[in-house]
């Protein structure tokens, strides 16, 4: 399972925050770790799901600065877990702080039953995984 969310985000920033995410989303849902060396981001978005408690989404980013904008790549994870997430966007300097523009998927695999119950129950969690996920999503537009 795939999950997409876009995002447009205009926060008051200073300009020098622009290449330093780890700073402008530390400590803010729905993010977990998050550390930057050099041009590679690295961490995690934490959620709550039904039937699976917290669970940790690891992703691996580049960002490529361009001025007074810096572009934000999604790079793969070597050996994916289960559940890992890509980030990627656009960032800029404007009037009052910085706009993003960010683009996140998430990647879930859930276990398959083999009978109908067990298919059920999978479609069943996989519906209010995908509820928990949104909500944490639309979390991002409220930082």
């Amino acid at each position: 399972m795939v999950l997409e969310k876009s995002f447009s985000l205009h926060l008051p920033e200073p300009p020098e925050h622009l290449l330093m995410p780890e700073r402008v989303f530390a400590g803010k849902p729905p993010f977990g770790e998050l550390t930057r060396q050099d041009t590679s981001l690295r961490g995690y978005l934490v959620a709550e799901a039904p039937l699976f408690g917290e669970i940790h989404f690891p992703f691996h980013s580049r960002i490529h600065p361009e001025g007074l904008a810096a572009q934000l790549e999604a790079l793969p994870l070597p050996d994916p877990p289960a559940f890992w997430a890509e980030l990627e966007g656009f960032g800029e300097v404007v009037a009052g702080g910085i706009d993003y523009r960010l683009t996140l998927r998430i990647h879930a695999t859930l276990p398959q039953g083999e009978k109908w119950g067990g298919r059920a129950l999978g479609r069943l969690a996989e519906a209010a995984f995908e509820r928990n996920v949104e909500r944490v999503l639309a979390r991002l537009a409220q930082v």
